[in-house]
């Protein structure tokens, strides 16, 4: 027993080891992944060619799909509060 606790221990701190000197590599040699889609040009403050009325138009058509969705997230939530609170046997 305690001789596969050790193992597991070993491989544990080797794959921990291995992770951390990959994200110093990453870290160290590579750009930030996020410097590639960073934007050079200005947002622009006024309104453009109805995009704004585009999305409102969209959400509000499907408004019952987002109370679906709401709906389903907060029975999965009281499933899971009551298992948490079942008693074990």
């Amino acid at each position: 027993m305690a001789e596969t606790s050790s193992r597991v221990t070993i491989v544990a701190l080797i794959l921990t080891l291995l992770l951390f000197v990959s994200l110093v590599y990453v870290v160290l040699n590579e750009p930030f992944p996020s410097a590639p889609l960073r934007r050079e040009e200005m947002i622009p403050t006024q309104p453009s060619g109805g995009v704004g009325r585009a999305m409102s138009g969209f959400l509000w058509d499907f408004r019952g799909l987002d109370l679906f969705f709401q709906t389903l997230l907060l029975f999965a939530t009281a499933i899971c509060c009551l298992a948490m609170l079942k008693e074990e046997l």
